[in-house]
């Protein structure tokens, strides 16, 4: 037998292959191609697309064209705008104090003096010898009532920059304000001799003439204000105001309405539109614009009065309720947020009752801090408290819930007060429905300086009385005294005397 000679006799002779691994890959590409089908057909937005050009970088705004937009908008009497578009400019640079001043000034003009203080105090963080900034200061202390402080703070600005006129208007608000009329009007006098142009002193140079009860020329310098800044919304309020005073409605409901035109944010412009409409008794367009306000913001004490004045004068004494218990509530929630000032000082025994608390603080200050503001309106204030000169150790913390009241108040490092003497918190300008300083009653400092106290400012002078009677006399109409007593009581804190109160006390005497 021929055995067959291989070409390759070194070679391995062939050895037949398993075909298992070949199935099993291919079964795995199956199955990721199922998966992948599965991914865009059901969830479509974890496939990637390589295809997918990147968009090309767009280039970031300058805090400088923020401020463009800014100006632009305050003197198109965009304020919202500009309120937002200074902001911007901050959060890329917030070493500008002059845009702080700007911020906090149409904030003052807006009602939210408290707002302001807070950002004259950021501004002079960064220069503390920026004179704008101690003239905003200035400007709210006497927009928040308090214008004994706010005297020495124009001074300030005054003596840090002589020649700057809006310190020396602010200065004549807050001296007019004080009741100090012959220095008002020395010190405006001054005012116009630097800048007779400048719109801040034209408008504190009317202020004045109107305080002092010269509604005409008030009017017409407050309109040469306007002149030179024709899209201030707080210009048009304050000749609405005076011709309110003069009895010409109709006039007073245009510059109302102009205001409102000019900045349809505005909740002072919005009220005082609204109430003009409500005094004539054409309901549709008033309760229209109180709306329009609530819906900006649905804690507005005096809109929720007006609205509920609108609906008792309607005879729908359900709608109205809920209205003036809000307007109430909320009342008391704006006068607490706008407490600035906690003061400690060291008063003689017995300080906190009969003349002594109408008097308010009178020993000296041993612990102070300034409130600290957040957006929301509902949030609670805070403040971190300083010992005065000698007393550096002394620290504390204050949290006052503006809604109802609450606050928790610690103290450390205070020694014990003198005999004779007890230390007292006042809340600053906060006041009860008479008109007193809140404050804490005497606190008992424990013999290791600390303190703990939990509790409330109680009611506080708030809401208009209007809102207190009008809320009884709802009641009433629906055989509810029980429920008008507490509103009555409270109203009869604040004006003693006021006929319709004694009235509608009257009412449910019989019930």
């Amino acid at each position: 037998m021929i055995i067959k000679q291989t070409r390759y006799p070194d070679r391995r002779p062939p050895r037949r292959h398993s075909r298992v691994p070949r199935i099993l890959a291919l079964l795995l590409v199956d199955l990721l191609g199922a998966f992948i089908l599965y991914q865009v057909l059901y969830n479509p937005q974890t496939v990637v697309v390589l295809s997918t050009p990147t968009p090309a970088p767009t280039p970031t705004r300058s805090a400088t064209s923020y401020v463009a937009e800014a100006t632009d908008a305050y003197y198109g009497g965009a304020m919202a705008t500009a309120l937002t578009a200074y902001r911007q400019a901050l959060d890329l640079d917030p070493a500008q104090p002059e845009l702080y001043v700007a911020m906090g000034r149409i904030l003052v003009y807006r009602g939210a003096p408290e707002r302001a203080l807070q950002l004259a105090r950021h501004a002079l963080l960064y220069d503390p010898e920026y004179a704008p900034a101690w003239a905003l200061l200035c400007v709210a202390y006497d927009w928040l009532s308090l214008p004994q402080e706010a005297i020495p703070l124009c001074e300030r600005a005054i003596t840090l920059d002589p020649t700057l006129p809006e310190a020396y208007a602010y200065l004549a608000e807050a001296h007019i304000d004080a009741g100090n009329w012959f220095v008002a009007n020395d010190t405006i006098a001054t005012a116009l001799r630097l800048d007779e142009n400048n719109v801040e002193v034209l408008r504190n140079y009317a202020y004045v003439l109107e305080v002092q009860g010269n509604y005409t020329a008030a009017i017409e310098y407050y309109r040469q204000a306007l002149q030179r800044q024709p899209f201030q919304a707080h210009l048009y309020i304050s000749i609405g105001r005076n011709q309110h005073v003069l009895g010409f409605f109709n006039q007073a409901k245009e510059s109302y309405q102009s205001a409102v035109e000019v900045d349809p944010e505005n909740l002072q412009a919005l009220d005082r539109a609204g109430m003009l409409y409500l005094l004539q008794g054409d309901y549709g367009p008033a309760q229209a614009l109180f709306q329009q306000a609530l819906e900006l913001d649905p804690t507005y004490s005096r809109i929720l009065g007006r609205l509920g004045s609108l609906y008792f004068q309607r005879r729908n004494y359900e709608d109205a309720i809920p209205a003036l218990e809000n307007a109430v509530r909320y009342g008391a929630m704006e006068a607490r947020r706008r407490t600035v000032l906690f003061t400690i000082t060291e008063e003689a025994q017995g300080a906190t009752s009969g003349i002594d608390a109408a008097a308010g603080p009178t020993g000296r200050t041993v612990m102070q801090g300034d409130f600290v503001f957040p957006e929301d309106p509902r949030a609670p204030l805070r403040t971190l408290l300083t010992g005065a000169v000698g007393l550096e150790d002394a620290r504390g913390t204050l949290r006052l819930d503006p809604l109802d009241g609450r606050y928790i108040l610690t103290l450390s490092g205070l020694p014990q007060p003198a005999a004779g003497r007890t230390y007292v918190g006042w809340f600053r300008p906060l006041l009860t429905p008479e008109g007193n300083t809140i404050n804490t009653g005497p606190l008992r400092v424990e013999s290791d300086g600390t303190l703990t106290l939990n509790a409330a400012t109680g009611p506080v002078k708030g809401a208009a009385i209007e809102s207190y009677y009008t809320l009884a006399l709802c009641y009433y109409y629906l055989g509810r005294c029980a429920d008008a007593r507490p509103y009555i009581a409270e109203a009869l804190r604040i004006a003693p005397g006021d006929p319709t109160v004694l009235q509608t006390q009257q009412l449910c005497a019989g019930q």
